[in-house]
């Protein structure tokens, strides 16, 4: 096989499973509660909603960003891009995301502004992390899972 192929075979894979993984629905707005937990926590998944949820909020947010050139004072203040519909809880822990406009501090030039409420992924938590852009050019927003013991260190025992 060309190298040609092998790429062709190897993106295709990855954008099978990324659209896979796209199967989030509408949350229902009695899911208010915390799921109880009565085993083992599942490991992280590729096919976990949530991250796929956040990608969508930091897309509106970056679009927000982009627009105003400031975040939004809510969530509820974004608009959905176009063909994604806005949910705003973990489909694990059915808690609503926090939003930190502010942002939490990682690194000198990378902050979460929106993550889950409770380490309900494996003892992890999904977040939107911006780091900044290059001079001139809007932050760069990323979903990354952050272990429950590096978010304690980073954020404080009080969240």
């Amino acid at each position: 096989m060309n190298t040609n192929k092998i790429v062709f075979w190897i993106v295709s894979a990855l954008l099978v499973g990324f659209v896979a993984g796209c199967k989030s629905g509408p949350s229902s707005p009695t899911a208010a509660q915390p799921k109880q937990s009565s085993g083992p926590q599942p490991a992280l998944s590729a096919l976990d909603p949530c991250p796929e949820r956040l990608h969508d909020i930091a897309g509106a947010l970056l679009n927000f960003l982009i627009q105003y050139n400031r975040l939004p004072p809510t969530l509820e203040d974004l608009a959905p891009i176009k063909g994604t519909t806005l949910v705003l809880t973990c489909p694990t822990s059915n808690q609503r995301y926090i939003y930190n406009p502010s942002g939490i501090k990682f690194q000198a030039n990378q902050w979460a502004v929106v993550y889950d409420a409770a380490p309900s992924h494996s003892n992890m938590r999904w977040a939107i992390v911006f780091s900044e852009g290059k001079q001139g050019q809007a932050p760069v927003p990323s979903v990354v899972a952050i272990s429950e013991a590096d978010f304690r260190s980073l954020a404080g025992p009080t969240r």
